[in-house]
């Protein structure tokens, strides 16, 4: 599981990652899988900026709001080459880095724990009991 804060970080650091995508594999002569994928990094490093936890800089934003565009951000990268029809102008290769970067954020929400224990209700909790000493 990740923390939230090494979600924090990695945020900014697939925002970039995804802005210079075009470049590094190759389709940044193409205008629209390009401002796909600027779009995509300008927008996670924007909304991460906006969320409550610890490096960002106005913390307006829920995490759960924040887990639910980085949903919404991976359904877009899925999705784009096919509803913006430039799915036969990518390699093979580029067509499947959107499909990976794009199940990855699902994969990032998925992995990521929220909540610390004792920031959770006390009916939330998870109860440890000791162990038992069997005669």
């Amino acid at each position: 599981m990740l923390s939230l804060k090494t979600h924090n970080i990695l945020d900014y650091v697939a925002g970039v990652f995804l802005i210079i995508c075009p470049w590094l594999f190759g389709f940044s002569f193409m205008s629209t899988p390009t401002n796909v994928f600027l779009f995509a990094g300008i927008a996670l490093i924007a909304y991460s900026l906006f969320t409550n936890y610890q490096y960002a800089w106005m913390r307006k934003i829920p995490i759960g709001v924040h887990m639910i565009l980085d949903l919404c951000l991976g359904a877009l990268l899925i999705i784009a080459p096919w509803a913006m029809n430039y799915r036969m102008s990518l390699t093979s290769g580029q067509e499947y880095l959107h499909y990976i970067l794009g199940l990855g954020l699902f994969g990032f929400v998925a992995v990521t724990r929220v909540h610390k224990e004792a920031d959770k209700r006390p009916e939330d909790r998870v109860q440890y009991r000791p162990a038992t000493s069997r005669p």
